[in-house]
């Protein structure tokens, strides 16, 4: 259904007859009066915007006098003028509350804005009548129930779900080749940027900052401080900038967990922290014990928190800890979750998530098997920085100097992603270490002797299958 072109029948319905709110009013330029070469853009209000817009709508005398006269004088009336005002600054998605778009996406209204909108609305709605429809008396006792709490929760209540208001949440964040930015959206299949709109672009997720073409010499010498300026090093960078683009993707269909082990000092965390900065809400930290073992249940608040997001960095790792690999294989599949918000109904959504995670110790792993190896990714950082090289909050200074130039390169690993063979098996150094870590666990000899060999390369083989994160499930 088309949401925007759904409300268009509450617009003959409530007066006044000239266009009011964010998408109508007369200040909006003509396209004629459009500078050439700028795209149409959509007009977004700030709260003081709102006030001074609803203060001009109070003043300006229509065909039916000053003020907004519902089409009914019912909480029925009130919610489809709601809805004509406001269908393009708010929308309710189902299990998640109301959202309000913020001028390139559409960000969840944790502050409860729209209560307050719905409230100058009433403030705004016509003490007379000049039709002679309503009295008087009639239209001050409709609106001193507008204005109450059970009056403006009422009209909510039912504009929530009127056609053009409603936004799944499976839609939210769904195209896994789009990424929000402050300055547009980016398609990373192309690279390219455009305005964002409203009606076309579902987006809750936004980077902090917009992409720009731009040197990044700290950046590049982080990485070869890190790994190294050597034939191995290099190999290392280029996956690691192959496997952080499709980090920014919302595609899981490689199904790989990256681990970032080494002791303290080498860069792992600076990454993972760059990463996080740049991508805004698109990233955050899972909480302690996140994929480990633990002998109660997690809440389903914790999974509500992977909706929408591209990246997610486990990072608290104790001696001893086992993984819990049946939710390690349920979050790094393609497989949809069911979760809810506190105080909300239970909804489900397709993964876009990639769990990072870093740590000086290796969790244990129970029975392993084919299923699990395959997903990992250990990445060895071994090369420690000493205290004279160390440079302190080396992430936000990154991040500060060369943010849109670094996210610039991200997009430019996603572009060259989605465009290759989309091999994420690793370099050899990847491999040996990962199968390394196979072969201290337990079980791994029976994983090894039943699903494969490995070879000499450290490569391991399963069946005529590499371990590079195909399309074998489970």
């Amino acid at each position: 259904m088309d949401e925007a072109g759904s409300a268009g029948h509450f617009r003959s319905n409530a007066v006044p007859a000239t266009p009011v709110g964010p998408r109508g009013t007369s200040s909006e330029l003509s396209p004629a009066a459009r500078p050439l070469g700028l795209p149409e853009r959509r007009r977004t209000y700030s709260a003081p915007a709102r006030r001074r817009r609803l203060r001009t709508v109070r003043s300006t005398p229509s065909v039916l006098g000053v003020g907004l006269l519902p089409d009914s004088l019912t909480d029925r009336g009130n919610a489809k003028l709601f809805v004509r005002l406001y269908a393009q600054d708010y929308r309710h998605v189902t299990g998640l509350g109301w959202y309000r778009w913020d001028g390139t996406r559409w960000q969840s209204d944790e502050d409860d804005t729209v209560l307050w909108v719905a409230g100058e609305m009433a403030e705004s709605i016509a003490a007379t009548d000049p039709r002679g429809v309503y009295s008087d008396a009639a239209l001050r006792k409709h609106r001193r129930r507008a204005l109450s709490t059970s009056g403006i929760n009422a009209l909510l209540s039912q504009a929530r779900s009127a056609p053009g208001m409603v936004l799944s949440a499976g839609a939210l964040d769904a195209d896994p080749y789009m990424l929000c930015t402050p300055a547009g959206v980016v398609d990373l299949r192309s690279g390219k940027l455009r305005a964002a709109d409203p009606d076309r672009d579902f987006h809750s997720r936004s980077t902090s900052i917009g992409p720009r073409q731009m040197p990044t010499p700290r950046w590049d010498l982080f990485l070869t401080d890190t790994f190294g300026d050597d034939a191995r090093g290099r190999e290392m960078i280029r996956f690691l900038h192959l496997l952080l683009g499709y980090s920014l993707t919302g595609d899981v269909g490689a199904q790989v967990m990256p681990f970032l082990f080494g002791s303290g000092k080498n860069g792992k965390s600076v990454l993972l922290d760059v990463l996080i900065k740049l991508l805004g809400d698109y990233a955050d930290a899972a909480p302690p014990g996140f994929l480990m073992a633990r002998p109660f249940e997690g809440h389903p608040t914790d999974l509500a928190e992977l909706h929408g997001r591209r990246v997610i960095v486990c990072s608290e790792v104790k001696p001893g800890d086992r993984f819990d690999e049946s939710r390690v294989k349920l979050l790094t599949g393609g497989d949809r979750i069911k979760a809810r918000r506190m105080r909300q109904d239970f909804f489900s959504f397709a993964p876009t998530h990639k769990l990072w995670l870093l740590g000086n110790h290796r969790p244990e792993v129970g029975t392993g098997g084919y299923a699990f190896w395959r997903r990992m990714r250990l990445i060895p950082f071994d090369r420690v920085v000493s205290d004279q090289q160390k440079i302190d909050n080396l992430a936000d200074i990154l991040v500060t100097e060369e943010g849109p130039g670094i996210l610039n390169w991200l997009i430019t690993g996603a572009h060259h992603y989605l465009n290759s063979p989309r091999d994420l098996t690793g370099p050899e150094t990847v491999r040996i270490a990962t199968t390394a870590y196979a072969e201290t666990e337990d079980h791994t000899g029976r994983f090894l002797t039943e699903h494969g060999t490995t070879s000499r390369s450290g490569r391991t083989r399963h069946r005529g299958t590499e371990s590079s994160g195909g399309t074998t499930s489970g």
